[in-house]
């Protein structure tokens, strides 16, 4: 494995980045045991609702993995400069002749993908037989396409490469990966230059042939930035333009076991959102269901569980080092460190005495909108990036007010 340089972080902490990894996993692995565990305390068709409510979760803490991405186009565009600053953390890949299949590069703490470059068959020993070994043992997830904008963009043979890469992944896997165009420019070409080198290349990508049919979007950017000796990012030589625009568009296009460690890695910020939104909205009704349940006090464990992995998922998708311990920190900032459902729940009960046949209905609402809150100020705090005080008054306007 090839380690992204994150000086900072490796004097703080010395562990590899895959003992890191696997920590992580762990401890996600770990919460959603827990989950499991309270839940199957539950009656028997709730149960079933609840875990089919809960495959997001699913997702997030079990079935993610790196992406692999398939780098084509010029090779003398330089990727790690663009992957670099992508990542806004050094990256010095290795060159295709070195390592001829898939290349591991991970980030301390916030995730990795797999490359495969492809380019420079005509300089190197790299050969087709080892591109078909690599692309017949792992199926791409997204080929970029990748060309340096000071070049006039001759790009015939380049694009018959990669329809033949493309069709190799499709015979051994009936791969539909998708196709991305980056130009790199430099940040002094005029925005008009700019415009007209993407469109060069989106012609080239998606004319008559195979390459149409899984072309997604060109993206002109400029992915200079100077990195300090301790790695840290030099502001005033940063230049790095429609990165951002980049990195959301691999996001997305990635399969859903991929999505959320590149959202994490790259700082996808809508994709980031939304991932967290499903999440939070799928916990409330799980939330909301059992909070219907008639024994009073007998969920706030199930209710607690689930609160806590819902902050920990969202968590996780910002792009932090997971932590039950951190969990708990944020709800005690937010004044909900017994569980905020079961609070919101119980006093809910108590009024609703005034209206027989209510109670449960009223107190179901109540956790899931106490839920609610708690996710939506997590979502701020830990992915819009508002302070704390913040975060705390957004969850006292989500919640209901107290009725007890």
């Amino acid at each position: 494995m090839i380690r992204l340089t994150d000086r900072a972080s490796t004097i703080k902490q010395r562990r590899s980045p895959l003992t890191e990894s696997l920590m992580n996993r762990q401890t996600l692995l770990s919460i959603y045991e827990r989950l499991e565990g309270v839940i199957s305390k539950l009656p028997g068709p709730l149960q079933n609702a609840v875990k089919g409510e809960l495959s997001p979760i699913k997702q997030i803490f079990l079935a993610q993995r790196l992406a692999r991405i398939v780098l084509v186009g010029k090779p003398t565009a330089d990727a790690s400069a663009l992957l670099s600053g992508l990542l806004g953390s050094h990256l010095q890949m290795v060159e295709p002749q070195q390592m001829g299949g898939w290349v591991t590069y991970e980030l301390r703490g916030r995730g990795g993908f797999q490359v495969l470059d492809a380019r420079r068959l005509n300089e190197t020993s790299l050969t087709w037989k080892a591109l078909e070994a690599a692309i017949s043992a792992e199926s791409p997830d997204l080929f970029v396409f990748l060309v340096d904008g000071r070049e006039q963009l001759d790009l015939g043979l380049e694009c018959e490469q990669t329809a033949r890469l493309l069709e190799m992944a499709e015979l051994r896997h009936h791969s539909q990966a998708g196709l991305i165009g980056v130009v790199d420019m430099s940040s002094t070409a005029p925005q008009e230059v700019a415009e007209t080198r993407r469109l060069e290349l989106q012609t080239w990508l998606s004319g008559p042939g195979r390459l149409s049919a899984h072309f997604v979007k060109s993206v002109a950017v400029c992915s200079f930035v100077r990195f300090r000796v301790d790695g840290s990012i030099d502001p005033e030589r940063d230049e790095r333009r429609n990165l951002d625009v980049l990195g959301e568009l691999l996001a997305r296009e990635l399969p859903g076991e991929s999505q959320v460690e590149m959202a994490r890695l790259v700082g996808a910020k809508k994709v980031q959102l939304e991932t967290a939104q499903h999440l939070v909205h799928s916990l409330s009704t799980v939330c909301g269901a059992i909070g219907v349940q008639p024994i009073p006090f007998a969920d706030f464990p199930i209710l607690t569980a689930l609160q806590f992995a819902m902050v920990s998922g969202i968590m996780h998708i910002s792009g932090r080092e997971l932590g039950l311990r951190s969990a708990a920190e944020f709800f005690g900032a937010l004044g909900a460190n017994i569980g905020a459902g079961m609070i919101f729940r119980e006093g809910a009960r108590g009024a609703a005495k005034l209206l027989p046949g209510w109670g449960n209905a009223i107190s179901g609402g109540v956790a899931a909108m106490g839920t609610y809150a708690v996710g939506r100020a997590a979502i701020g705090y830990f992915i819009e990036g508002i302070s704390i005080g913040e975060a705390r008054k957004l969850f006292h306007r989500r919640k209901l007010p107290k009725v007890y």
